[in-house]
């Protein structure tokens, strides 16, 4: 693939992406087809989010932040696509993706800037790809042209890793798997000169009606299979003929005025992809029948969730702990012993996760596919899952039963009610308008559909937690520790 300034568009603009979700794609929800992504109520609030911050690429303020001049094209591009090469890159990186999370707020498990390291984990293991033959491509060959065509059009991906969630019982090597797999599993029905037909179903694809493609693999869990043709990594547009998108029961259409300043920007909306007889052309296929190049890219080198996953986490947690302290303040309670000692909580967890960022920072190395890796950062995704809804709990005790009850907007503009509305609803030196609204966005982090949609999400974002507790069991080194205690206990204990 061929690219110069010409055939390339570089960081893309707010008009630009929503022109570009404009193509045909095939899109259900609450059993009717959705015209226009950009429009429909349920889907507009966070795609014009997304343009509002895709536009802040071209400002003075933001453009040395968020993008870098392609040494191709000489197009300004966005970090989120660059090969990091050393720490000033990874620096780079960084930054960039804070902007990305303090602008949404610490709000969007899938935004633009999130699939890029999984593409780039893929690059990073391109020799491995291309090590796998195959007559009708070059897997490694595919995955960096791909991800110069990424980097030089800005596109956003989302992501579909998992197996439809029909029957867990059943294991991926034995039988009753390989029988569940021909039903309902994505794999490969044909190949053809063009490319492979696929069919079958992929969850989880958050964001999947606001992106331009969808990156389709394998998670960790389902990676060994019993079968070579559901073993598959390809990207295709989020258009592409006999793909189908149902999404979920949004959480940002809201009944009244009540207001939920979260809710209504922010629902990425999550997807089941239904895919019948869908070709995937060759140039977009970058693993096809073999499990160990994935197994690799699972393994080791490049920290695949990168800093977008980890500033949006830290993010996340700054946003709940202000939330808890103006709450605090605005009825009395900052003071209370116990209040003091549940935002002091809320601050431990924020500080030790801006501690671990800084260690993976420090203790980055190059990996032998040429490109900078964050340091280990194994237990921090168990970490979030456990802290993420202690966090919620203590806003809610912090919160009490104010939660439940306060004022719409219409409320606030009724001059019958506004009397009342001052006089029993105000707070400690705060207006009832300040208050209401400040309660209302702790409601969307802590008690909204909203909210709790984020909580699963944050609880299996990074897998499984048990099976993550096992996996980090089995590679933590103990040798050195249970090596002295062994000798310790190997001699007699002085007695009198």
């Amino acid at each position: 693939m061929v690219l110069d300034a010409t055939s390339s568009l570089g960081a893309m603009t707010g008009a630009r992406y929503i022109e570009s979700l404009k193509d045909g794609r095939e899109v259900w929800l609450d059993g009717e087809k959705v015209q226009d992504v950009t429009s429909h109520p349920a889907l507009s609030g966070i795609a014009h989010e997304l343009a509002r911050i895709y536009d802040l690429q071209a400002t003075d303020e933001y453009r040395d932040q968020m993008t870098f001049v392609s040494p191709e094209t000489g197009n300004r591009c966005s970090i989120s696509w660059l090969l990091p090469r050393s720490m000033e890159d990874l620096k780079k990186k960084r930054r960039n993706s804070e902007v990305w999370n303090e602008q949404s707020w610490g709000q969007l498990g899938r935004s633009p800037d999130i699939l890029a390291p999984h593409i780039i984990t893929l690059y990073n293991t391109r020799e491995a790809l291309s090590a796998v033959k195959n007559p009708n491509c070059d897997f490694g060959e595919n995955i960096v042209n791909y991800h110069r065509y990424c980097t030089e059009n800005d596109l956003f991906l989302t992501h579909a890793l998992g197996d439809p969630q029909v029957d867990r019982s059943a294991q991926p090597q034995n039988e009753q798997r390989a029988a569940l797999e021909e039903e309902v599993a994505l794999h490969v029905v044909e190949e053809t000169k063009d490319g492979v037909i696929v069919t079958g179903a992929k969850q989880l694809a958050t964001a999947a009606p606001i992106s331009n493609e969808t990156y389709v693999s394998l998670s960790a869990t389902f990676v060994r299979r019993a079968d070579p043709r559901f073993v598959l990594a390809f990207s295709i547009p989020t258009n592409s003929r006999g793909m189908k998108i149902l999404c979920r029961e949004p959480v940002s259409q809201w009944p009244g005025s009540y207001g939920h300043p979260l809710g209504m920007l922010y629902d990425e909306q999550d997807a089941m992809l239904f895919f019948e007889n869908v070709l995937v052309p060759w140039d977009r296929i970058f693993m096809l029948y073999e499990a160990a190049p994935l197994l690799q890219r699972f393994g080791g080198g490049i920290n695949f969730m990168g800093w977008s996953n980890l500033c949006r986490i830290h993010e996340r947690m700054r946003l709940m702990t202000a939330v808890a302290t103006m709450i605090a303040e605005s009825i009395g309670v900052i003071e209370y012993r116990e209040v003091g000692a549940k935002l002091g909580e809320m601050i431990t967890y924020t500080e030790m996760w801006r501690h671990a960022m800084d260690g993976l920072e420090h203790t980055a190395f190059m990996t032998e596919g040429g490109l900078m890796s964050l340091g280990s950062m194994s237990g921090m995704n168990i970490y979030f899952a456990q802290t993420s809804a202690r966090m919620v709990q203590l806003l809610r005790e912090i919160c009490g039963s104010g939660l439940i009850m306060q004022p719409s907007e219409n409320d606030l503009a009724n001059p019958e009610l506004r009397p009342d509305l001052e006089k029993y609803m105000r707070g400690k030196g705060v207006e009832v308008e300040h208050k209401s609204r400040l309660y209302r966005l702790a409601h969307d982090l802590a008690v909204s559909s909203f909210g709790m949609r984020q909580e699963v999400y944050e609880y299996w974002h990074g897998g499984d937690p048990n099976r993550n507790r096992i996996n980090l069991l089995n590679a933590y080194d103990q040798k050195d520790m249970t090596g002295r205690i062994t000798d310790l206990i190997s001699r007699p204990l002085p007695h009198a």
